[in-house]
C-alpha cells in the first residue's frame, strides 16, 4: 500500500507541476453515450453512472484483449482462473459476475448453456473496438435479465474516410506471438471495418504452483458493413468469431494436468434497419441477432463433453422527439435462449415491453424515467422501473447526479431444467426470478476550462431471492446480498499531450451471513499516466493498480482463505519512424508482484512484448 500511495502522489504532484508551467486552455469536446439511454446523448445529460473507455485510451494502454483493458476501471473487479484464454469474471459494484449484462453493439453475449447465464472474457480480443461503455446499477428497464448490477457495451467500429489496410506482428515472454491486420473506410454510400487475428503463447500454468506450461491460441475476426442510401434510411450487419483453445489445470486439487484443455467458440451476428419519419422526429430501429456459444472439453482420459449456448433476438424501437425538450422512447423485444449440454436441451423465451421518457428542463435538469414488463415462460411476468437526474450548474461547472432503480435475473435454463444428480434434484421449476434495488447519488466538478475533473458517487444495492444450491434440494431461492460503497476519481490534464487519471473503488459486500462476498476486495486504487512527445509522434503509458485482500474459499480443505493484497505496473510506448511505420513495445508486471486473483491459480509475471505495425 505505501509504494503504491507514493507513486500516485508523486504522479499527482508532477501532473499538477505540469499544469503551472502550461497555461493554454483547452476545449474538452462532450462525450457521447449511448448505452444509458439507448440512445446518443452527452455524458453530463445522464444521470447513471457511467464509464466511456475510448479507442485511444484502448491504445495507450496496449493490451491485446478487452479484460485487460478493464482491469483497473472505476467500480469494476476483473478475475481470471489462470492465464490467457482462462474463464474470466467481471464484477460491478461487488454483485456477482452474471449480475453484468455484457453485450456487443447492444446484442447480449451471454452464454446460456452456463449453470448461470454470464459472459467469459477470455477470447475477446481488441481487434475493431471503437468504445467500451460501462453504465453501473440496475438496467434492467432497457435491458432486462442479467443487468442487475449493469451494462458493458463493446462497440464495433465504424469504417470512416478514405479506405485504409494496416497490419502487425507481436512476439514477447512466454513464446508469445500475435498476427494482426485490418482494414476499413468508405465507398460511395457505404462504410466496412475489418480486423483478423491470431495469437499463441505457451502461457504457464495455470495452477498457482504448478510448473507445466499451459497455452493459448485464439483466432479472432470482427466485421462491420454500413449502407446509407439516404438521410432517412440506413442498414447495415455487424459479425463477429472468437476461436480459442486453452490448456487447463484442475480447480481441485491445484496440479498440473496434462491432456486436459477447452476450444471455445463464439460467434454473433446483428442485421439492423433505420428509419428516419417525419422530419426525423420518428427514428425506428429493427434488428435481428443471434450469438452462439460452443465449449468442448477434452479430458486426459479421452472423455469430451459437449456444450452449446444460443440467444435469438428480435428488437424494434421507436424513438419520439417530440420537442426540443422531450424524447419519448418505446421498444418490444422477442428473446429465446437455448442449452445444450451432456445432462440436457432446453429452450425458453422472454418477450418484453418496455417505454422511457426523456425531459430537458432548459438544459440544466436532465431527467429519465423508465418501465419495463417482462413475461418469461416459466416465472411469468414482471415489473421494473428506473429514474435518473442529472443536474448542470453551468456557473460553477457542477454536475449532480443520481438514479434508482429495480432490476432482475431471469433462472438459468440449468437452474430451472437440470436433472437430478445421484438420485438427488437439481433444476427447480418453481423459481422465482432474482430481484435488486438499486440507487446512487453523486456529483462531478471540473476546474480551469476542464483540465482538473473530479467526482464521487456513493451506491447502494439490495438483492433478494438470490438462486443457490442446497445439497438434497437442488436450487432454491433464499439468499439475499447488498453492496454499497464509493466510486471516486480524479483526472488532471495540464496540456494536450499529458494527462493523469486516479480512480478509487470502495465497496463493501455482504452475504446473508454477514461475510464479505468472495474476491471482491474493500479496496481498490488504480491510475494512469499517458504523454505524447514529439507532436504526438511517440506515446508512453504508465498504468498502476492496488488491489485490497480479499475472501476466497480452498476447496481442498473445505475452508475460508484470504487472498493477499497486490500491487502491479504495467508500461506501454509507441513510437512512429515514419507516416506508415509504429513501434510498439509493453512491460506487465513491471515489479514481477506474485499474486493470485482467485485462491489456486497463477496470475502473469514480469513479461515484456514488442511489435511493429505498418498502415497504408
Amino acid at each position: 500500500m505505501r509504494r503504491a500511495a507514493f507513486l500516485v502522489l508523486t504522479l499527482v504532484v508532477l501532473g499538477i507541476l505540469g499544469f503551472f508551467q502550461n497555461a493554454k486552455a483547452q476545449v474538452e469536446l462532450k462525450e457521447v453515450v449511448v448505452t444509458a439511454t439507448r440512445v446518443p446523448l452527452p455524458e453530463e445529460e445522464i444521470g447513471s453512472s457511467v464509464t466511456v473507455i475510448t479507442e485511444e485510451e484502448i491504445k495507450n494502454k496496449g493490451y491485446s484483449t478487452v479484460k485487460d483493458v478493464l482491469k483497473g476501471e472505476l467500480g469494476l473487479d476483473v478475475v481470471s482462473t489462470g492465464g490467457p484464454g482462462t474463464q474470466t469474471s467481471v464484477f460491478l459494484r461487488g454483485l456477482e459476475g452474471y449480475h453484468t449484462l455484457v453485450l456487443i453493439d447492444g446484442f447480449e453475449m451471454g452464454d446460456p448453456s452456463l449453470p448461470q447465464v454470464s459472459y467469459d472474457f477470455s477470447n475477446l480480443t481488441v481487434d475493431n473496438i471503437q468504445r467500451i461503455e460501462i453504465v453501473r446499477g440496475p438496467q434492467s428497464v432497457l435491458y432486462g435479465s442479467e443487468a442487475i448490477g449493469g451494462v458493458i457495451n463493446i462497440i464495433t467500429k465504424k469504417g470512416e474516410g478514405k479506405p485504409s489496410i494496416y497490419f502487425g506482428l507481436e512476439g514477447g515472454s512466454y513464446d508469445t506471438f500475435r498476427q494482426f491486420l485490418g482494414t476499413s473506410g468508405e465507398i460511395g454510400k457505404g462504410a466496412f471495418s475489418l480486423s483478423l487475428s491470431h495469437t499463441k503463447t505457451h502461457g504457464f500454468s495455470a495452477a498457482y504452483k504448478g510448473k507445466e506450461e499451459d497455452g493459448w491460441e485464439n483466432l479472432s475476426f470482427s466485421g462491420r458493413f454500413d449502407f446509407e442510401p439516404t438521410s432517412k434510411l440506413s442498414t447495415g450487419m455487424i459479425v463477429r468469431l472468437n476461436n480459442g483453445k486453452t490448456d487447463l489445470d484442475y480447480y481441485w486439487p491445484f496440479n498440473d494436468v496434462k491432456n486436459y484443455y477447452v476450444e471455445k467458440e463464439e460467434f454473433f451476428f446483428k442485421p439492423y434497419l433505420k428509419i428516419r419519419l417525419f422530419d426525423n422526429k420518428w427514428e425506428q430501429e429493427v434488428s435481428f441477432g443471434v450469438s452462439n456459444h460452443k465449449r468442448k472439453y477434452h479430458y486426459p482420459s479421452s472423455v469430451e463433453d459437449h456444450y452449446l449456448g444460443r440467444f435469438y433476438k428480435a428488437s424494434w424501437q421507436n424513438n419520439f422527439y417530440l420537442s426540443k425538450s422531450n424524447l419519448l422512447s418505446c421498444g418490444v423485444e422477442y428473446k429465446t435462449e437455448k442449452a445444450q449440454t451432456p445432462e440436457m436441451e432446453k429452450s425458453a423465451y422472454l418477450f418484453s415491453i418496455f417505454l422511457q421518457d426523456l425531459i430537458n428542463i432548459k438544459d440544466i435538469s436532465f431527467t429519465t424515467i423508465g418501465l419495463r414488463w417482462d413475461h418469461h415462460k416459466e416465472f411469468g411476468n414482471h415489473l421494473t422501473f428506473r429514474g435518473t437526474e442529472s443536474i448542470l450548474i453551468q456557473k460553477t461547472n457542477t454536475r449532480i447526479k443520481g438514479s434508482l432503480g429495480t432490476g432482475f435475473r431471469a433462472p438459468s435454463l440449468y437452474e430451472l431444467y437440470a436433472p437430478p444428480f445421484w438420485g438427488r434434484p437439481v433444476g427447480n421449476r418453481d423459481l422465482k426470478p432474482e430481484k435488486s434495488f438499486g440507487w446512487d447519488l453523486g456529483f462531478e466538478q471540473s476546474f480551469l476550462n476542464g483540465k482538473i475533473n473530479f467526482g464521487l458517487t456513493y451506491f447502494d444495492n439490495r438483492l433478494k431471492n438470490l438462486i443457490q444450491y442446497e445439497f438434497g434440494k437442488g436450487y432454491v431461492n433464499i439468499a439475499k446480498a447488498k453492496s454499497r460503497g464509493i466510486e471516486s476519481f480524479i483526472g488532471v490534464t495540464p496540456y494536450k499531450d499529458l494527462s493523469l487519471n486516479l480512480n478509487y473503488t470502495y465497496c463493501h459486500t455482504e452475504d446473508e451471513e454477514g461475510k464479505r462476498l468472495r474476491r471482491r476486495p474493500l479496496n481498490k486504487l488504480s491510475s494512469s499516466l499517458n504523454y505524447s512527445f514529439l507532436n504526438q509522434q511517440g506515446s508512453l503509458s504508465l498504468s498502476l493498480t492496488w488491489v485490497d485482500e480479499r475472501r476466497d474459499y480452498d476447496w481442498s480443505s473445505y475452508r475460508d482463505v484470504k487472498l493477499d493484497d497486490y500491487f502491479l505496473v504495467d508500461l506501454n510506448s509507441t513510437f512512429k519512424l515514419t507516416k506508415n511505420l509504429e513501434l510498439f513495445a509493453r512491460i506487465e508486471n513491471l515489479l514481477d508482484e506474485k499474486y493470485q486473483e482467485a485462491y489456486g491459480y497463477s496470475t502473469p509475471r514480469f513479461s515484456i512484448y514488442g511489435g511493429v505495425k505498418l498502415s497504408f
